[in-house]
């Protein structure tokens, strides 16, 4: 079967502030995959240098990932449009997951288990929303969490980050939460205004 018709059973629609690595992660879980790195496998990507959200903008033709998971580009693009991260050149755009530094908020997952965009960000160290420290590591196996794991909530030594505790963050790191919240919120109006 060619990669032109392939396509995953199980595709739900990505929450809004959903991270394109997040949602990568969750569609592995939910379609029944041992690591996000099969889904870019059948989408003709490799792991090690980021995902090519478009194959060409000149000929504004969609990419193998948005046709595996039946998003469009432009999607795409906003789950995954972090200034740091987003290269844009002559052809093409490229977004870079980093395997190793994931960090999450436990009390996040415990109310809706999927990966939130803001977490991808370097600066962003903690949850605004519950006032806490960002979890970095594994409690029980003491490992950096790591993007290629069994699913969103669960480690690779099997402990479900859901059940971590965390520490309360400074009132700095909060805000600079929320302040590159708003910024993410921003650019999703200005891009809306100018392609409408």
């Amino acid at each position: 079967m060619s990669n032109h018709f392939k396509t995953l059973l199980r595709t739900p629609i990505p929450y809004k502030d959903e991270s394109l690595a997040g949602y990568i992660l969750r569609l592995a879980e939910i379609n029944y995959y041992q690591s996000p790195n099969w889904i870019l496998n059948l989408a003709g990507l490799k792991t090690n240098k980021g995902i090519y959200l478009y194959d060409n903008l000149l000929e504004n033709t969609p990419s193998q990932l948005s046709k595996l998971i039946r998003l469009d580009d432009k999607q795409l693009y906003l789950m995954a449009s972090l200034a740091y991260e987003v290269v844009n050149q002559l052809n093409y755009l490229h977004y870079k997951i980093y395997k190793y530094a994931i960090k999450l908020c436990p009390h996040c997952l415990n109310e809706f288990n999927y990966f939130r965009k803001i977490w991808d960000w370097d600066i962003v160290q903690a949850c605004a929303l519950h006032q806490c420290k960002l979890i970095h590591q594994c409690p029980n196996c003491q490992k950096k969490i790591k993007w290629a794991r069994p699913g969103i909530s669960q480690c690779k030594c099997g402990f479900d980050f859901r059940c971590c505790t965390s520490e309360k963050a400074d009132v700095y790191q909060v805000n600079l939460s929320l302040y590159i919240h708003q910024l993410d919120n921003n650019f999703k109006k200005s891009i809306d205004y100018v392609q409408n």
